[in-house]
């Protein structure tokens, strides 16, 4: 009978240890689903605020081309990461394509004569890296520097004066009249001096002008709307935009 009672002690011992274990390794479970799923909701979270970055720009309403040369060079930046941060990886390449460039230059080349005297030479743009030579960035870039050089306001006025209509020699004339209010001492020499932009400078930026103020939306004919997410870990990858008017 003792050693019965005994039995029953122990067997009892063994089950309330193995309740014990077993509530612990249940436990232990718990906290780690719970901590993975804190984990998966913090992950993402930091994808959801990184998309939103370039989310805004695909406004039903559209955006302006002075966006677009924003969202080029975020694009450009991300592109020089590497590794992950904040769940982003950056291993993910983004690209960007920008079309119906064809349609502006018709409607805005800077000479009605000859419509392909046009700042770009192709319908399309598609890049992702910072190798752009030829590409719309470098295009832009140009006109981005030419403001910090010869002042913005003063490419404006310049540009305004010219006049598609006209014949070179009548553009000249006016823009040479206008130059000498910015330049009443003379001192610049020639279309091509160090001082004065070239008229070739000035009848571009006026269709660079017109780029900034134009209106593109995300082109919704392409892959995943216009808007293509990565199906690893669901960020941006792709990007399309198309001008409209």
């Amino acid at each position: 009978m003792e050693n019965a009672s005994k039995a029953l002690l122990i067997a009892g011992g063994i089950l309330v240890a193995l309740l014990i274990i077993g509530g612990l390794l249940l436990m232990f479970n718990t906290i780690g689903d719970y901590q993975r799923a804190q984990d998966s909701n913090k992950k993402t979270s930091q994808i959801a605020e990184f998309n939103m970055d370039f989310e805004r720009y695909a406004d039903d309403k559209g955006i302006k081309g002075a966006d677009i040369v924003s969202l080029i060079n975020k694009v450009i930046d991300y592109n020089k990461k590497s590794g992950i941060d904040n769940s982003v990886d950056y291993s993910i390449k983004m690209t960007l394509t920008v079309s119906g460039l064809d349609k502006f230059n018709r409607k805005y080349a800077y000479d009605k004569l000859n419509d392909t005297n046009s700042l770009f030479n192709q319908d399309s743009f598609s890049f992702g890296t910072n190798n752009d030579n030829n590409s719309l960035r470098s295009i832009l870039k140009n006109f981005t520097a030419n403001e910090g050089t010869l002042g913005i306001e003063k490419l404006k006025v310049l540009s305004s004066v010219y006049n598609v209509d006209l014949n070179k020699e009548d553009n000249v004339n006016k823009i040479r009249e206008k130059l000498k209010e910015f330049y009443p001492n003379g001192e610049y020499k020639t279309w091509n001096g160090s001082s004065a932009p070239t008229l070739d400078t000035i009848k571009k930026y006026r269709q660079y002008s017109e780029f900034k103020s134009s209106t593109f939306k995300i082109d919704q004919s392409q892959e995943g709307g216009g808007v293509v997410y990565n199906e690893k870990n669901g960020q941006i990858q792709k990007l399309y935009f198309k001008f409209v008017k």
